[in-house]
């Protein structure tokens, strides 16, 4: 915990990633929530005491696997069923036959105590977990640390409470936070959570989301930038957290809070509401799945079924290759939940980038491009077969489909449907009952496959878009590692260019076609997708009701328009200047625009020069690119169009830099002035100084 002294705290801003939306404020509280032990004890064991330390092992699992059924319990009494079937992946790791074995191997080769090995066994499962490509695989190594926690408290003399004794009303400030731990604050009135590292995706993640606490991860240095008592108003609107906040900035979140409390009723009288756009346009909205308490979740927002259901978990959790009626329960248990609504099934996606501790392959150099998905059970058909006859079981009772993933041709396209031939072949040779004409999909991953899409369109039942690894591999980005994170752009004008071909390619074979990722999941790009021609979609759970939100705010026309304008523009900037426009103009909650507090600590405002030759004025901000205002002559009138700064440097008063010097230039070249852009009318507003640069006699040309 930081120290305290007496100097007078300064305004600060920091910023995040949004992973449970909403608004905060209060005291901060800094903890180490996730911590096992201050140390753990290593000490050397002889042979005859390694029997002994496996039984203080096992009775530790028993009385963690005990803890966590209360836990679960109590979260099904006080947040309902769906929430509590989270954890449900962490009693399956207590009993992972995998996990007991490297502990006793550990006691038996390297003779450590029990609370050592029990250390060590965790971290090489993290490790595991962590090299996982897919972010919602790696997060999962939060449930492995929650266990691992867990058992080391038990096998403690003075195990640690499951939850900081946490004061009413306070925001806590942690580099890492269980899942179990975030059950736990039901009730406590903790007001938000800033959390340095974490994932979107993870089990704390969803149950703050579940406790409507907002919550920012992957804020750097934020324990030691926050100091226990500061004041914290946490935005998870728009990724940041201000520290000591000015008043200015307090009475505009004080607007916003009301604003935003309207919307989350809005939202939740979504559910059950048919997913249409305001002329009528029925627009399909799945989610995501990995596991069954997805499939709840994902039953409680009235989901049109599973649209992408990830069957790795299921393998991940084991020591072994799941059998076929091992993999028919699991499925079924999730499709269950989701019936009648249809369960798309995309079969076993590892390779040497998801790697399974049971299935050593060989390391490649590029793992994304290597030897993974359907290429990679077609050279394992004994893996491919079994799962294949786990699915079409399921299919005689249940609605599901097979959708094969990381396609890149014809060739390996009908490789796999011959092994689902096979596969019903043999069923039926032994009297099993399946759906003869289950669906079949293919993903669109791969550049080959976009290229190719009217012939392979000719060989499946539907299609879907897996834009993670598309935008990743059409401009040759590495969406993993943070230095290439410019080029890793779903706006890269080549992704906007192929998604529209998919989409039109689809609709004349007269093929299905949905899209994920993270894009299908961001509202900021739904409109675009609408305009590009697609009609379905799946997404997070947690951003289902968003996204309808979105669609039944969208009129198809103006989505086309807006999708015909897109497609003419050639620079990955312009593209993104034209779509956030679009959606800040529409969105139903905006942040407001705060200037950067008056602050020592604060950085100077960028220097902002008049581009005549591109009709802008613009300012470059250290390595995060430029922002600009754009505008247009039209007559004798200037329209600033477009106000555009860099999402993480949102709140810096760099907008209204911006506008102020182009509103000053507009005085000195006596322009008149109409301000399409709604950040420069609101500003506008704001500074009556500006009022006469505005023509009153020109109509709203929105």
């Amino acid at each position: 915990m930081n120290s305290t002294d007496n100097t007078q705290p300064a305004p600060l801003m920091i910023v995040g990633e949004v992973a449970s939306s909403g608004l905060a404020r209060g005291p901060a509280m800094l903890c180490d929530c996730a911590r096992t032990q201050t140390a753990v004890p290593l000490r050397q064991v002889s042979e005859a005491e390694v029997q002994a330390e496996v039984e203080r092992f096992d009775a530790a699992v028993v009385a963690a696997e005990g803890k966590l059924l209360e836990v679960q319990e109590s979260v099904r009494r006080t947040l309902g069923k769906d929430e509590a079937e989270i954890f449900e992946a962490q009693i399956l790791l207590l009993r992972d036959v995998q996990l007991r074995d490297a502990v006793r191997a550990l006691c038996l080769e390297k003779r450590m105590n029990v609370e050592a090995a029990v250390e060590e066994a965790i971290k090489q499962l993290m490790e595991l977990f962590g090299r996982l490509e897919d972010p919602y695989f790696r997060e999962r190594a939060a449930d492995l640390h929650d266990v691992g926690r867990r058992l080391l408290d038990h096998l403690a003399e003075d195990g640690l409470p499951d939850v900081p004794a946490v004061h009413e009303g306070c925001v806590i400030v942690t580099s890492e936070i269980l899942a179990s731990v975030v059950a736990r604050l039901e009730g406590q009135g903790v007001r938000g959570l800033i959390v340095e590292k974490g994932g979107l995706t993870a089990h704390a993640t969803i149950l703050a989301r579940s406790l409507d606490i907002p919550m920012l991860v992957q804020v750097a240095d934020a324990t030691r930038k926050i100091r226990a008592g500061d004041l914290v108003l946490v935005d998870a609107l728009a990724g940041r957290a201000f520290i000591n906040p000015q008043a200015r900035v307090l009475r505009k979140y004080d607007q916003l809070e009301a604003d935003l409390q309207a919307h989350q009723g809005v939202l939740k009288s979504l559910v059950g509401l048919p997913s249409v756009t305001r002329d009528g346009v029925e627009i399909r909205i799945c989610a995501n799945i990995g596991q069954t308490a997805d499939a709840l979740a994902a039953a409680n927002v009235k989901a049109d079924g599973a649209g992408l259901y990830r069957t790795e978990f299921a393998f991940f959790v084991q020591d072994h290759f799941p059998s076929e009626d091992e993999q028919y329960q699991f499925y079924r248990a999730t499709a269950e939940h989701l019936q009648p609504a249809e369960t798309v099934i995309r079969v076993l996606d590892i390779g040497s980038d998801k790697p399974l501790s049971y299935f050593p392959l060989p390391r490649e150099a590029n793992p994304a491009m290597g030897c993974r998905g359907t290429r990679l059970l077609l050279a394992h058909p004994t893996l491919l077969h079994t799962q294949l006859r786990a699915i079409l079981r399921l299919s005689a009772s249940h609605p599901v489909a097979i959708l094969l993933p990381m396609i890149d041709g014809i060739d390996e396209l009908r490789a796999a449907k011959a092994a689902i031939e096979s596969a019903k072949a043999e069923l039926a040779a032994v009297g099993e009952s399946f759906n003869q004409s289950i669906a079949v999909g293919a993903m669109i991953e791969t550049p080959s496959a976009a290229i190719l899409v009217g012939q392979l369109a000719d060989e499946v039942d539907f299609f879907s878009v897996g834009t993670n690894d598309l935008v990743q591999f059409l401009p040759a980005a590495d969406r993993i590692r943070g230095e290439m994170g410019s080029t890793y752009d779903p706006l890269h004008p080549a992704v906007v260019q192929v998604l529209a071909n998919l989409a039109a390619v689809a609709r004349r074979k007269g093929k299905p076609i949905s899209l994920c990722g993270e894009i299908a999941s961001d509202p900021a790009y739904t409109k675009l997708l609408i305009g590009l021609g697609f009609r379905s979609f799946s997404v997070s759970i947690g951003r289902l009701l968003e996204i309808k939100h979105a669609i039944r705010s969208t009129d198809v026309q103006q989505a086309e328009k807006l999708a015909e304008q897109v497609l003419l523009l050639c620079s990955t900037r312009d593209i993104k200047l034209r779509v956030l426009d679009d959606w800040n103009r529409c969105r139903p909650v905006s942040p407001p625009e705060i200037g950067a507090p008056t602050s020592t600590t604060s950085s100077p405002l960028p220097s902002v020069a008049h581009d005549v030759a591109r009709q802008r004025f613009a300012a470059r901000v250290g390595d995060s690119g430029l922002a600009s205002v754009s505008y247009l002559v039209e007559g004798e009138h200037v329209i600033l169009d477009r106000t555009y700064v860099p999402d993480e440097l949102r709140g810096h008063g760099i907008a209204a830099e911006l506008v102020k010097v182009a509103l000053n230039e507009a005085r000195q070249r006596h322009w008149k002035i109409v301000p399409r852009c709604s950040y420069v009318a609101s500003f506008i507003e704001c500074h009556p100084e500006f009022a006469d640069l505005l023509d009153r006699r020109e109509v709203d040309l929105n």
